[in-house]
């Protein structure tokens, strides 16, 4: 919105909520080796997730 000296006005900003913090972290696993486990540049397909 521009005031009538043609400037934007300060908007506040607004807090949008898209869920829990329960929900948004929520994670999948299959595996059982750690992150650091595998090297740097390991291929997707060759990671697995615990």
């Amino acid at each position: 919105m521009e005031n009538e000296d043609g400037k934007l006005e300060y908007q506040a900003p607004e807090l949008v909520v898209h869920g829990t913090i329960e929900s948004l972290t929520q994670g999948q696993s299959s595996g059982w080796s750690l992150d650091a486990t595998f090297p740097t540049g390991t291929p997707f397909g060759d990671l697995t997730f615990s």
